[in-house]
């Protein structure tokens, strides 16, 4: 299994690092980068995995991140030391998809009413993923990450995040709509100065 995992990791790699040799840009439409990092997770390579997201930040900055590639992340970067770091990933992970972490931690996914802006949001998106990927936290990274999911911190990025794609079901088109969207668009940044809140640097 090991060896074919790394067989598939190099030819995504390859894939990419052509794709960036002919067009000096690199489009992906099919999301192979959002697949490496996991994968070397579920082969117990951490120093892979970081080698990965040090790249993909530099090669795609602008990239909000799938739901499980940001997850991934969260743990590459918890078991290399970077517990603040982690942290600020997580609190961007949770906001990929709101079922992500309860189905992770084994709970009932909750109830999101809500604007949903992509398929990546809904709940089949984790339901019907591979299960190897829910299954790649050890007890104590589990703990871990309920303790900053479940800070009175999340919480309020997450019901400030909720409230505001519920007003986007319903807000037309115009500036009230633009000013909700923007909000939005950087709280799943990290960016959440209209909370007040400031994670961990």
């Amino acid at each position: 299994m090991t060896k074919k995992i790394k067989a598939t990791i190099a030819r995504y790699r390859r894939l990419l690092n052509k794709e960036w040799k002919d067009h000096n840009f690199i489009s992906d439409g099919a999301g192979k980068r959002f697949m490496i990092g996991p994968l070397y997770l579920r082969i117990d390579d951490t120093k892979g995995a970081m080698a990965h997201y040090k790249w993909f930040e530099k090669m795609f900055d602008g990239d909000s991140g799938e739901p499980f590639h940001r997850m991934g992340w969260t743990l590459t970067l918890h078991r290399s030391g970077f517990d603040n770091a982690a942290e600020r990933m997580l609190l961007i992970a949770m906001l990929k998809n709101l079922y992500l972490f309860p189905i992770l931690f084994g709970e009932d996914p909750p109830v999101v009413d809500g604007w949903q802006g992509s398929n990546w949001e809904v709940l089949e998106y984790i339901t019907d993923a591979p299960k190897w990927m829910l299954n790649l936290w050890t007890a104590d990274e589990l703990s871990w990450a309920k303790s900053i999911y479940y800070s009175d911190q999340a919480v309020k990025i997450r019901e400030r995040y909720i409230t505001i794609n519920q007003f986007l079901e319903l807000e037309r088109p115009g500036e009230k709509r633009s000013e909700l969207v923007e909000e939005s668009m950087k709280l799943e940044h990290g960016d959440y100065s209209s909370l007040g809140v400031i994670p961990h640097s």
